[in-house]
């Protein structure tokens, strides 16, 4: 039996063509390398009230930033009294204190979160990393992520025309409003087996995942749960992994690739366990350059060279 670690979707107060984009390397606001590259999450440096840095992973589907306790005290940051927020996790939910926080800087990046979630260092989470990088953040930029060099880059919010980028797929992405419009997901269509199947952009996930509903009706019936997923908020559920040897998206079949299949809570967190539903995880990424144009709500992918 294999047991994995799966890293925080937070929810609070919380297909295409071919395209050319509309960046230029030069004209990064900043460049990020990526902190442990044996590590299935994106990890960057990071800087809390000027202290660190701190091991942060950039997730693209959690709606707030997260700090861990032990960060959050070596970096001299309060809990604000009776502010607490609920955070659902791909495996179970938890309220947790709010963290205020002056200043985080990444790469040059500065920026005064209006506040953080505090988890406990007692989570499976902690194990991994030291805090998370959330849309409250990612969202004011342009993100792209080079394999063979291993950065970030992080762009101005409103891209601007340049021939450096071409031959890119563009996919879509559609927001999805959740918690009575208090929080927002970023959606993509994927086609497996004949079927459409909205899909969360998760980069902040090391796997891909699929409830029930999808697995039926793309014809699969799952059996035998061979996968322990351990969530961030520590519960642990059992899955069955899948291999799919066709996978569309973007106008491009994307071969051979994985998903665990299971009615993880997350799916019903989000308001999407009556229907088919998957999480794109960094992992159905492998060897590709990717940018998340949040302003054009677009995905722009390639083979990395």
């Amino acid at each position: 039996m294999k047991t994995r670690l799966f890293s925080l979707v937070s929810v609070l107060l919380i297909t295409g063509c071919a395209t050319e984009l509309v960046l230029e390397k030069g004209d990064a606001l900043a460049l990020v390398p990526r902190e442990d590259s044996s590590s299935t999450h994106l990890l960057v440096d990071t800087m809390v009230n000027g202290k660190g840095p701190f091991r942060f992973a950039v997730d693209s589907a959690a709606s707030i930033s997260v700090i861990l306790e032990s960060t959050a005290k070596a970096a001299n940051a309060e809990t604000v009294p009776d502010r607490p927020l609920l955070l659902h996790g791909m495996t179970g939910s938890g309220t947790y204190p709010t963290a205020r926080v002056d200043q985080i800087s990444i790469g040059g990046l500065t920026w005064e979160p209006p506040l953080l979630a505090w988890l406990p260092d007692d989570l499976p989470i902690a194990k991994r990393m030291d805090g998370l990088l959330g849309i409250d953040f990612l969202g004011q930029y342009a993100i792209a992520y080079f394999a063979d060099e291993r950065v970030l880059r992080f762009y101005p919010k409103r891209v601007v025309e340049g021939p450096g980028f071409r031959g890119w797929i563009s996919v879509p992405l559609y927001e999805m409003h959740i918690d009575r419009g208090k929080a927002t997901v970023y959606v993509f269509n994927m086609i497996i087996g004949g079927e459409r199947v909205p899909t969360i952009l998760d980069i902040g996930a090391d796997a891909s995942l699929m409830n029930h509903r999808a697995a039926r009706s793309i014809g699969v019936r799952t059996r035998r749960h061979t996968h322990g997923i351990t969530g961030a908020t520590g519960s642990t559920i059992y899955a069955t992994e899948l291999i799919f040897w066709e996978v569309w998206f973007g106008d491009r079949v994307w071969r051979r690739r994985n998903f665990l299949v299971a009615d993880f809570p997350v799916f019903e967190a989000l308001g999407l366990h009556s229907r088919p539903a998957a999480i794109a995880g960094i992992d159905l990424f492998r060897d590709h350059d990717f940018v998340i144009d949040f302003a054009g709500e677009r995905l722009l992918i390639r083979a990395s060279r």
